[in-house]
């Protein structure tokens, strides 16, 4: 949906209560402005879609072993404790994008300054990657940034199977099941660090069943 510029002619007080809405919001008054006719006429744009997702997503948890906060506008930073000697906590940060190329992206990280935890979890990405990478072959071409710290995936404009787009809550469903799958595989994973290559054949048939079972891939 493009967008235009328009003048506008609006009381002096109708301006500074927008002004300082869209402070408290984190957004800017053309924003505000824009964001609140849509929702009064029903207009679904990139914006109000976004908001749609990022306000659902949290249904689609489970709160006995997630922990939600809103990051930003459009963003949700998700937290797993992973049941391993050093107790660390996993984030999983999700971006979706109201414009541009990309429809969303997901980040994930973890505090820890042990270097065999470091290790275990860059050793656990390239595994994830490479099955990942193989089951999406000729369906997306998935962007990746890998380090040892850091993972970050491009999350791709989500069709449903019979090829229509998917509406905002069950772009939201998609978007919750698939960082529950990945947190399963870490998980598992690090159930199975004495045996990487029993390991990485568990990650291949889990990817398998999610590939044919899913309904929305991202």
């Amino acid at each position: 949906m493009s967008k235009s510029v328009y003048s506008l002619v609006l009381s002096d007080d109708i301006v500074r209560a927008v002004d300082a809405l869209a402070y408290k919001m984190n957004t800017s008054r053309s924003g505000l402005i824009d964001r609140i006719l849509a929702e009064r006429l029903s207009v679904q744009t990139p914006e109000v879609r976004m908001r749609n997702i990022m306000e659902s997503i949290s249904r689609f948890f489970d709160e006995d072993i997630f922990r939600l906060q809103s990051a930003s506008d459009g963003g949700m930073l998700i937290k797993s404790p992973l049941s391993y000697k050093y107790k660390p906590t996993i984030r999983y940060a999700v971006d979706v994008f109201a414009r541009g190329d990309e429809f969303g992206r997901l980040r994930v990280s973890f505090r820890t300054q042990n270097s065999m935890l470091t290790m275990l979890m860059e050793r656990f990405w390239r595994i994830f990657v490479k099955t990942e990478t193989k089951y999406l072959a000729g369906i997306f071409d998935t962007e990746y940034e890998l380090s040892a710290e850091r993972f970050s995936r491009s999350l791709h404009s989500p069709v449903k199977a019979d090829g229509k787009e998917a509406g905002a809550e069950e772009t939201a469903q998609a978007i919750a099941d698939y960082v529950s799958f990945l947190d399963r595989q870490i998980k598992t994973y690090f159930e199975n660090t004495d045996n990487e290559e029993r390991a990485a054949v568990l990650l291949d048939g889990a990817y398998n069943d999610r590939i044919r079972t899913a309904d929305i891939l991202l």
